[in-house]
C-alpha cells in the first residue's frame, strides 16, 4: 500500500526533538508523534489512550490529565462528560501546535472552554513542588502518561512518581475517593504490589494493540485516594 509522510512540524527548542508528522495510508491521514527519532502515539491506535480516561469511572469530574499527546485520552474524557479538564504538557512546541490546530483532536481540545493546557513539569507539580501559575486541585480524577510507565523510563528523574511516596503524594491531590489512573508500556507486578499496599482494591487492566505483525499489550493501572 502506498504510503506517503509529511511533517507538519519539528523543534528541538526543548533540548530534545519532538516532530509531528502525517502519513498517508492509501489516502487515511494518521498522525504520529515522535520523540528523538523514536515513535511515541499516532491516530490510528489509541485504545489505550481511550482506556486510560474510562478508568476514572463514568463521572470523571474535575481531572488533571499529565501529557498532552495527540489528545484523545483528554478527548475521551470530554465525550463522557468531565466539567473541566487541566492539562499539563512538558513541551512548549507540542502546545502551540495544539493552539496551531495541526491536528483535528488538538483543535477541537484548544477551542472546548473546559479544557486549558498549562505549559509545565506534571511530575514536579505532583510532588510538591513549585507549582504552575494558574494551575489548582483538588481533582477529582488524576490521568497521566508519563515516560512510558514505571519500568521503561527515558528520564530518570520520573522514577520518583512510580514509588509509594510518589503515589501518595499524587493521591494527595485528588478529592476523597478520587482516582488515579497510570498509563504504563507494559504490566509491572512490582509496581502493581506496591498500588495493592496502599489501595487493596487497586486495579491492572492490559490493553492489546497490534502495530503490523506485533502485539503490545499496554497496562492501566487505577488506585483510589483512601481520603
Amino acid at each position: 500500500m502506498d504510503e506517503e509522510i509529511v511533517t507538519l512540524a519539528r523543534s528541538d527548542a526543548d533540548g530534545y526533538e519532538i516532530a509531528l508528522k502525517r502519513r498517508f495510508v492509501g489516502g487515511t491521514p494518521i498522525d504520529e508523534l515522535i520523540v528523538n527519532g523514536t515513535f511515541a502515539m499516532d491516530s490510528a491506535h489509541t485504545a489505550s489512550e481511550v482506556a486510560l480516561a474510562e478508568a476514572l469511572g463514568p463521572t470523571p469530574g474535575h481531572v488533571l490529565v499529565g501529557g498532552l499527546g495527540l489528545g484523545f485520552t483528554a478527548k475521551r474524557l470530554l465525550e463522557m462528560g468531565a466539567t473541566n479538564i487541566d492539562i499539563v504538557e512538558l513541551s512548549g512546541p507540542l502546545i502551540e501546535w495544539a493552539r496551531a490546530g495541526l491536528t483535528p483532536v488538538l483543535a477541537d481540545l484548544v477551542a472546548d472552554e473546559r479544557v486549558a493546557i498549562h505549559h509545565g513539569d506534571v511530575a514536579c507539580l505532583l510532588q510538591e513542588q513549585p507549582t504552575i501559575p494558574g494551575l489548582f486541585g483538588p481533582w477529582d480524577g488524576i490521568c497521566f502518561d508519563i515516560d512510558n510507565g514505571p519500568d521503561f523510563l527515558i528520564h530518570e528523574f520520573n522514577d520518583s512518581l512510580y514509588t509509594v511516596e510518589g503515589i501518595r503524594s499524587t493521591l494527595g491531590h485528588l478529592t476523597p475517593e478520587g482516582r488515579l489512573a497510570i498509563w504504563s508500556q507494559g504490566p509491572s507486578k512490582e509496581f502493581w504490589y506496591d498500588l495493592t499496599t496502599i489501595d487493596s482494591k487497586a486495579t491492572e487492566q492490559l490493553v492489546a494493540v497490534e502495530r503490523g505483525n506485533r502485539r503490545m499489550d499496554y497496562a492501566i493501572y487505577t488506585v483510589r485516594n483512601p481520603g
